[in-house]
């Protein structure tokens, strides 16, 4: 489900020229808070934490858009893709959508838990079985030699070519993934490549199991927008309800 809302980040307009500079930082501040779109079930703290990260990263230049992931139980959540306004560096609501994550929810505790980390983390590329549909990040082709290496070795946590590397990687052979890896981006998750913290967290397009084995999945159609809009400095947080 496409939607476009303006995030009303924006100060209340003070008028008359007697009104003090003091006033009018106050004014901005109170008032200068994102809107989310409405959700009775939403457990206020929560909502404000996610209020509060829209505003912190709307003082950030470096970063333009935010995937927000808001877990709701189960293996489900709500996806909400922000994208900065150039005219007063506003948050407009972009894309919102219904998306799985891990088997055993979220809250990561490391490899092979199936579950999706609680994170704020960026991204590194955009990746596909697919041709590139117009990516802005740089754009990974998914061939026979592409592996997502989840083993304790030097290339842990990362896309390899096992081809080029010399790697017989025994993780996963990412080409025989379809639908799943038709578009992805990959995540910063884990950008030390530690093992065992977790690997391969991707944002990826939803398959015929409606859960991941701890990534984020969309339908393909959103999965395609996502990666035609994001660029290096997007951010990805995922979160409770």
């Amino acid at each position: 489900m496409t939607s476009v809302l303006a995030l009303s980040m924006t100060a209340c307009a003070t008028s008359g020229s007697g009104a003090s500079e003091k006033s009018t930082e106050a004014s901005t501040q109170a008032t200068a808070q994102a809107d989310l779109p409405e959700d009775p079930n939403i457990n206020p703290d929560t909502a404000q934490y996610w209020r509060e990260t829209l505003q912190n990263y709307r003082k950030d230049d470096n970063v333009k858009q935010i995937l927000l992931v808001r877990y709701t139980g189960g293996c489900s959540a709500n996806a909400f893709f922000y994208e900065k306004s150039e005219h007063n560096n506003a948050w407009e609501l972009t894309l919102e959508s219904d998306v799985y994550v891990g088997k055993h929810g979220i809250d990561k505790t490391g490899e092979g838990d199936a579950k999706t980390p609680t994170a704020d983390f960026g991204v590194r590329r955009a990746f596909g079985i697919l041709p590139n549909p117009g990516a802005k990040l740089d754009y990974l082709d998914v061939t026979e030699n592409t592996y997502a290496c989840d083993e304790d070795c030097e290339y842990y946590n990362q896309i390899i070519d096992s081809k080029e590397t010399g790697h017989e990687c025994t993780g996963e052979d990412m080409y025989t993934f379809t639908p799943e890896y038709n578009y992805g981006i990959e995540t910063s998750f884990n950008d030390a490549n530690h093992y065992p913290d977790g690997s391969a967290v991707f944002l990826h397009c939803k398959g015929a199991k409606a859960f991941t084995g701890g990534c984020v999945a969309f339908d393909q159609k959103d999965m395609e927008y996502i990666i035609k809009h994001a660029e290096k400095g997007m951010r990805v947080v995922i979160g409770p309800n």
